[in-house]
C-alpha cells in the first residue's frame, strides 16, 4: 500500500512537471496559462497581506483612541480625587462691616469713602482666627483708609493698589496667607 501511494505521488509530480517542460519547449497556448496561474497567486497573496495589514492598523488605532481598558479606572479615580479636592478648596468668605471714613483732602473740602468688603479666606479654620483678630483688622483698614486721598481710589488701577495694600497689611497683622483675596462689594467716593 505504501508502494501505491509512492507511485501516485511520483505520477502526480510527473504530470505537473510536464506542462512546465512543454511551456519551456515553446508551445504558446499552454505557456500563457502557466504564467497566469502564478500571477493570480501573487495577487491573492498581496490582497491577503493588505487585509492583514489593515486589520493590524485598525486594531492599533482602536487601542490608541480608546486608551486601553486599565486607563478608564485610573481616569475615574482622577475625577473622584478632583471632586474631593474641589470640595476641600471651596472658598470661604467673611464679610466685614461697612467702612465709612473721611479721606485726606488737605483743605476745607470734605470727602468720604464708603466701602463694603468681603474677604476670601484660605479655609474654614481661618474664620475663627479672623473673628479673634477682628478689632485689629478693622483698625488696620480704618487707619490706612483715612490716609488716602480721593485721587488714590480713582479708576481700576487705584482699586487694585488699594486691594494690594490692604492684603499686605491684613496678612502682616493677622497671619500670612490667611486671606487669599479681598473682594469689594461697594466703593463710593463722595
Amino acid at each position: 500500500m505504501a508502494k501505491k501511494k509512492k507511485e501516485v505521488a511520483e505520477a502526480a509530480s510527473d504530470e505537473t512537471e510536464a506542462p512546465k517542460g512543454e511551456s519551456e519547449a515553446g508551445e504558446g497556448g499552454e505557456g500563457a496559462e502557466g504564467e497566469a496561474a502564478p500571477k493570480k497567486g501573487k495577487k491573492k497573496l498581496i490582497i491577503i497581506a493588505a487585509v492583514v495589514l489593515l486589520a493590524i492598523l485598525g486594531g492599533v488605532g482602536f487601542l490608541l483612541t480608546s486608551g486601553g481598558g486599565d486607563d478608564e479606572e485610573e481616569h475615574e479615580m482622577t475625577e473622584e480625587e478632583m471632586a474631593a479636592a474641589e470640595l476641600a478648596n471651596k472658598p470661604v468668605y467673611y464679610e466685614l462691616p461697612e467702612f465709612l471714613v473721611n479721606l485726606s483732602t488737605g483743605g476745607n473740602r470734605v470727602s468720604f469713602l464708603k466701602m463694603s468688603v468681603t474677604l476670601e479666606l484660605r479655609d474654614a479654620a481661618a474664620v475663627a482666627v479672623l473673628e479673634a483678630n477682628k478689632p485689629r483688622v478693622l483698625d488696620v483698614f480704618n487707619t490706612y483708609l483715612r490716609e488716602m486721598r480721593p485721587q488714590d481710589v480713582q479708576g481700576s488701577a487705584g482699586i487694585y493698589r488699594l486691594r494690594d495694600e490692604l492684603m499686605a497689611r491684613l496678612n502682616g497683622t493677622v497671619e500670612e496667607g490667611l486671606v487669599k483675596n479681598i473682594l469689594f462689594s461697594e466703593i463710593i467716593v463722595q
